[in-house]
């Protein structure tokens, strides 16, 4: 028995299995960056000089790096599914495999957002404890922020726990991803106001190299979450007014560029572009002292 697909028909299947594999295609791009990134992150760790902050880097990185993995194997697996929901869609009207590969697609894009949510906990956690330790130990400074990323990952939970079906709703990340930002936000402004503050007073007693290590640090922690903001505002707002061919190439994007911020600066510091251990003294004040806070940090 012949069966022909309508031409309209056709173009709604070809639209959900191409938003797929773009989608696909966008995180495996910047997966290959983040495998660079990490590869050049272990050899520097792994020759710097063992301390407690070194240690909480590599071990950061390292499940920054098995969170990626495992999302692009479970993005890998939907993509198969949206490949073989469309053949089956072809192949027949009324195939019952066309309702398991939907619910299958589902479930891989389901469990991806949840490891989404728990690489952003992840990721975000590493840039409250550099806060912390650019604030001298100061729980205080990191009370709110914490707060913050508490609500960014309970707001997502309470939407993923209404497991998506084939007659359901699908999981909509964006308010937990709006909370992310003004997380993000308000981490790099209390990492870099610190940052800021502490250069002005080196500038006075510190020589200009120890002045111009500050701005570079200063420079990453405003670069690293200045990339992460543009690309979830820009994810945000395409979600909202786009279609999902366009929004779903940031969204693979998203997922691996949570771990490439943070990954490329503890490539920058390990390759020195930040602030060091010299000392600088005038008189009996020892500007080391007052530096080592923020410069174990960065």
């Amino acid at each position: 028995m012949e069966y022909n697909v309508p031409a309209n028909v056709f173009a709604d299947f070809w639209n959900v299995a191409e938003a797929e594999l773009l989608e696909t295609m966008t995180e495996m791009l910047f997966y290959g960056i983040l495998l660079v990134l990490v590869a050049f992150a272990a050899n520097l760790l792994w020759h710097r000089q063992a301390s407690k902050g070194n240690r909480v880097l590599a071990g950061a990185t390292g499940v920054m790096f098995m969170l990626a993995t495992v999302q692009l194997i479970f993005r890998l697996c939907a993509t198969e599914k949206a490949a073989e929901l469309l053949y089956l869609r072809v192949a027949g009207p009324q195939d019952p495999r066309a309702r398991d590969a939907l619910a299958q697609n589902l479930y891989f894009n389901f469990v991806e957002d949840v490891l989404l949510v728990t690489n952003n906990l992840v990721t975000d956690g590493v840039l409250i404890y550099r806060c912390f330790l650019i604030w001298g130990g100061n729980y205080y400074a990191v009370a709110v922020p914490s707060l913050m990323l508490l609500l960014t990952t309970g707001e997502p939970a309470l939407l993923i726990g209404d497991y998506p079906t084939a007659s359901g709703p699908v999981v909509d990340l964006r308010i937990g991803f709006l909370l992310g930002v003004l997380t993000n936000i308000l981490i790099v402004g209390l990492s870099a106001g610190r940052m800021l503050h502490t250069r002005r007073r080196a500038r006075s007693v510190g020589p200009a190299e120890l002045v111009r290590k500050f701005n570079n640090a200063t420079a990453m922690i405003l670069e690293s979450g200045a990339i992460v903001f543009v690309w979830v505002l820009v994810y945000i707002i395409l979600r909202s007014m786009a279609p999902p061919t366009i929004w779903r190439v940031f969204r693979g994007g998203l997922a691996q560029l949570l771990n490439i911020a943070p990954t490329m600066i503890v490539v920058r510091v390990g390759l020195g572009y930040t602030i060091g251990a010299r000392t600088a003294t005038t008189g009996s004040e020892t500007w080391n002292e007052k530096a080592s806070s923020a410069s174990s940090a960065v």
